[in-house]
């Protein structure tokens, strides 16, 4: 370690706690970037576009924007010490990046706690020795036009739009002439209890439901209740049962009849694709999606990390083992799907659907076809549950060390649990709308407005362009190796300098030119429906330009200038014996 680390290091605030051991830390951010999306979202995209053709712009989106954001946010977190909000006190004009993290964490977690429930609610409906639920059409949410499984490649008059429909469209009617699927009654009747619309509330009676995303916030809340103490263990368990668990399936999987079709559909290039555009915002997209990028939780990952970790190379190590389980996750779903193809006398194309429909209505399906479905559904849905955990304490525990960082006297990391609990408790309160009938709909719009591709992309090209367009490319670049002792790759450096933002900057144009009022299949939400999209959206693109406007009207000096460069002043705290309270990086580095 050179002089000017050791230096450093001695006006550091060494009561802050750090990760045991790096393996904490590293399972805690495979935990948090390797999650659901890494199932049904990216195995969708690749089928969508052109099988193996879509892994170039993937890969090259993976090394373009998914190692340069990573590192980036993890450098900052682990040089500053601080979570998303105080670690911009390098940069005060830019600190709302750090508030609009933490509303799209928070926005994250009403709704994908949602999803981690059904996942439990399926799990649980697989521990029988009778015949699974959803596969029987005599059930009290049946009715007349259910489908059960085995019987839908006999069914009377089965064209392949009339097959199709029945796996594609959460929002079909029960009443449609062709039949509805077993499965699909079963998650809109009964795991659902679906209403018309978003108008149309409805009861608040899905205690069943209810309890399952409680159990899912109460172990969340175990996992976190004294911080990365609690977490850092969690992580070796929710990181390490899924794999074990998908891997059985993936050795299941590829032994079926059919799967080698499903397979083969997966990895086949279609180089003519390449030439789409569409092709190339999906990789760009879902590299920021799986990654989980902007969220602000490597800035608290890495504010636990000991200042001398190499947190350049550890970048390269978390990216490839995200694009590696995608790739992976993708093997083990594709020869299912091969399979349910065979069975049916289908094509790949009439089964693969993207989204819930995938795992909640495809893979249930599936697993019916084979010996002891029950234990087969258990074990996919238990993975499915740790996956998703991982993913949400992780993000809990992002927002709390911000706010720990960013008000210790209330939210102190010493203090009670308490707070902890009401902040959980406030998200529960907030997530509890989308479990009316009409909770479906709520949850749609939480998912496409709160977190969605636009405001990701706009959270990255702030926080590119405020680390190396104002607070300075080269003076971050020595503040890395001030940490780790060498200079990273340059390539890197002129990624986050132009080539990152630019490409986010055009992802984001598009998704703007491109953008089309929520639907739900046959389902389009009213007017207000999408005014509520749109406030959702602004709650956290506005934290960036209003937070730095107040900074900026706040800041000392008489002209706009001499206020620039005061909201433009590092600022970082530390225990230093020295008097100054505001001292510039530059300075804490020499």
């Amino acid at each position: 370690m050179t002089n000017s680390v050791k230096k450093f290091d001695s006006i550091r605030d060494d009561s802050r706690i750090t990760w045991r051991n790096k393996f904490e830390f590293a399972f805690n951010v495979i935990g948090y970037n390797v999650g659901l999306g890494n199932i049904w979202r990216f195995s969708y995209l690749c089928f969508k576009n052109g099988g193996g053709a879509f892994l170039v712009p993937y890969l090259l989106s993976a090394v373009l924007i998914g190692v340069p954001l990573l590192f980036m946010e993890i450098a900052v977190g682990q040089f500053t010490r601080q979570g998303c909000i105080a670690a911009w006190d390098i940069l005060p004009l830019m600190r709302g990046i750090g508030f609009s993290s933490m509303v799209i964490c928070s926005l994250t977690n009403i709704y994908f706690v949602v999803v981690m429930a059904w996942c439990l609610f399926y799990f649980f409906n697989s521990l029988t020795t009778e015949e699974l639920a959803w596969g029987t059409c005599n059930n009290w949410w049946n009715n007349q036009s259910c489908i059960p499984l085995g019987l839908i490649e006999n069914w009377p008059n089965a064209t392949n739009s009339s097959v199709d429909a029945v796996f594609r469209d959460l929002t079909n009617d029960s009443t449609i002439a062709a039949g509805i699927s077993a499965p699909v009654q079963f998650f809109n009747n009964y795991v659902l209890q679906r209403s018309s619309g978003l108008s149309d509330v409805g009861s608040f009676s899905n205690w069943k439901m209810i309890g399952c995303f409680l159990l899912c916030w109460l172990a969340c809340y175990l996992c976190i209740y004294k911080g990365i103490r609690t977490s850092g263990k969690a992580a070796y368990v929710t990181v390490i049962a899924p794999y074990v668990l998908m891997f059985a399936l993936f050795v299941r999987g590829i032994t079926l009849e059919g799967a080698g079709d499903g397979i083969r559909y997966y990895i086949t290039p279609k180089v003519t694709r390449l030439a789409e555009p569409e092709v190339w915002l999906d990789g760009g997209t879902q590299i920021i999606y799986s990654l989980g990028i902007c969220y602000g939780c490597f800035y608290g990952m890495g504010s636990y990390n000991k200042f001398s970790f190499d947190c350049y190379k550890s970048a390269y190590v978390f990216v490839l083992t995200c694009c590696l389980s995608s790739l992976f996750f993708g093997f083990v779903v594709f020869s299912f799907l091969g399979h349910m193809a065979f069975t049916e006398g289908k094509n790949v194309t009439d089964i693969a659907e993207g989204g819930p429909g995938l795992v909640f209505l495809v893979f249930p399906n599936a697993f019916n076809t084979l010996p002891a479905p029950q234990v087969w559904a258990a074990a996919f849905f238990l993975g499915m549950s740790f996956l998703a955990i991982d993913g949400v304490f992780t993000i809990v525990e992002g927002n709390i060390t911000a706010l720990a960082d960013y008000w210790p006297h209330y939210f102190g990391h010493k203090g009670t649990q308490i707070w902890r609990a009401g902040f959980c408790g406030a998200l529960i309160l907030l997530s509890l709308p989308q479990f009316a009938d009409n909770g479906i709909y709520v949850f749609e719009l939480v998912n496409r407005y709160g977190a969605s591709g636009i405001a990701l992309l706009w959270v990255a090209i702030a926080e590119t362009v405020a680390v190396a367009w104002i607070y300075g490319i080269d003076k971050f670049w020595h503040n890395v190796k001030s940490m780790i002792g060498y200079f990273p790759s340059f390539l890197i450096k002129y990624c986050i300098q132009f080539i990152t933002p630019l490409f986010c900057m055009a992802i984001f144009i598009a998704c703007c030119v491109e953008y089309t009022p929520l639907t739900l299949g046959n389902y389009s939400y009213p007017w207000w429906g999408e005014v509520i999209g749109w406030a959702l959206h602004l709650s956290s693109m506005l934290c960036i330009p209003v937070v730095g406007l107040c900074v900026l009207c706040r800041a000392r000096g008489a002209t706009l200038q001499e206020k620039w460069k005061y909201a433009t002043t590092s600022r970082l705290k530390t225990n230093s014996d020295a008097k100054e309270s505001d001292l510039e990086m530059g300075k804490m580095i020499t």
